[in-house]
């Protein structure tokens, strides 16, 4: 009984250190950091990534490819070029008060909008 009694003193010490003061916040990083050279290096011996497949920006040039005129296309194919920026297409010209693309017709623009 007076171990567990100990044991739950050091508990309350340890929680009160974390959640109150700065004390533990350089050690845990420490070993945060640690812990994250262990992944990274059983990562690189395994050789396998996870990566995500988003297929939709080639789902939408198949979908709308025959409504778009040449320049709407090579506007699309520059704008399909990276995720960075289809998300500043979409900041930009997505949304209820977004301005209008100067390439793309309306519709064409709300097709694309509502596709990603």
């Amino acid at each position: 009984m007076k171990g567990w009694i100990i044991l739950a003193i050091i508990g309350g010490i340890l929680y009160y250190l974390y959640t109150e003061t700065d004390t533990l916040d350089e050690p845990i990083a420490e070993v945060e950091a640690i812990f994250q050279q262990a992944e990274d290096k059983v990562d690189s011996m395994t050789g396998t990534q996870l990566q995500r497949i988003d297929n939709t920006v080639e789902l939408l040039k198949t979908d709308i490819k025959d409504r778009l005129s040449t320049a709407e296309a090579k506007a699309l194919e520059s704008i399909s070029q990276s995720q960075a920026t289809l998300n500043r297409y979409k900041d930009d010209f997505c949304g209820s008060h977004a301005s209008r693309h100067p390439i793309f017709s309306k519709d064409n623009q709300t097709y694309i909008c509502d596709q990603l």
